[in-house]
């Protein structure tokens, strides 16, 4: 019954927000995502992720999942079509992201993973919209034959039109999930209970080896996949996640893609090789330089 819920209020929501008139003003792309939480919201998983229609049970991601309905994008390849409830300059926006993951994942000048929009014969495609918050499918699900629905708002108070929350999307779109949700994550964040909704608590979940694959990597306070430290907070003056390695460290910059963002999605396609040996992955967690980085960004790292 709670994923019919979800599924309800999801196709509702695409339903009535396709069909709207699209939004006529204008939204700085550069300003700070925290004028609201676009990606919180009530009843997904995670706050932005839609659950597959066909399973019961949604498992998640210290780094790539491993269930088999999150399924990788065939040649790394996404094909969208955006709605018409999308002012052009947002799409515009949207598609200039696309290309900067492009950009940043590409090995030896070669894409490792691209989005293109979907032509008459791709059974299997994101649909971008205006509804309402920032949410996206993980992974392609398969042959699933039927909507995969990706949410971009862009409203008065709240907007996803910010390049670190699409990029966020899409990276679950790619088969990603939550960064704090690794196995590990207790060696390198804190968990404060007591100021999480207990309603909410299962958006902490931590997964375990069997359902994830971390690509053998570091832990990364700077991953654009990672919730900032008051993420369903009932007092959002406390924390609800504290880095232990670096108690200083910022989480939760949703400006691009982290080097080990990158390493992951690079590794998952398989443009990259796995190390042979675990003890070529560090141990200890990838942390920014300073606030005011905000992230451990690189503008193109290449992996040989």
């Amino acid at each position: 019954m709670l994923l019919l819920g979800y599924w309800t209020v999801i196709l509702l929501n695409f339903v009535i927000n396709v069909r709207c008139v699209p939004a006529s003003q204008s939204f700085d792309a550069t300003q700070s995502r925290f004028i609201s939480n676009p990606e919180r919201n009530e009843g997904l998983v995670g706050g932005d992720i839609v659950p597959p229609p066909f399973t019961k049970s949604l498992t998640g991601r210290g780094v790539a999942v491993r269930p088999a309905w999150y399924h990788r994008w065939s040649g790394g390849v996404v094909p969208y079509e955006i709605a018409g409830n999308i002012t052009v300059n947002n799409s515009i926006f949207i598609v200039n992201q696309m290309r900067a993951m492009e950009s940043l994942t590409q090995v030896n000048n070669t894409q490792c993973i691209s989005f293109r929009p979907k032509n008459a014969t791709d059974l299997y495609y994101i649909t971008i919209f205006n509804g309402s918050g920032c949410y996206a499918p993980v992974g392609s699900w398969g042959t699933y034959n039927g909507v995969r629905p990706v949410s971009l708002m862009h409203g008065t108070y709240s907007t996803c039109m910010v390049s670190g929350i699409i990029q966020h999307e899409l990276t679950h779109v790619l088969g990603f999930y939550h960064e704090q949700s690794r196995p590990d994550r207790d060696s390198y964040v804190s968990i404060q209970w007591a100021n999480i909704d207990p309603s909410q608590a299962f958006n902490f979940d931590m997964y375990n080896d069997t359902n994830v694959d971390t690509q053998m990597t570091s832990y990364d306070y700077g991953s654009v996949m990672h919730y900032e430290r008051t993420a369903f907070a009932i007092n959002s003056s406390g924390p609800t996640i504290i880095p232990t390695q670096n108690t200083s460290a910022f989480i939760g910059q949703r400006i691009q893609l982290s080097s080990i963002d990158i390493l992951e999605i690079q590794r998952y396609y398989g443009c990259v090789q796995l190390p042979t040996n675990s003890s070529t992955n560090t141990s200890t967690a990838t942390t920014p330089t300073s606030s005011s980085s905000t992230t451990n960004v690189t503008t193109g790292m290449l992996i040989n």
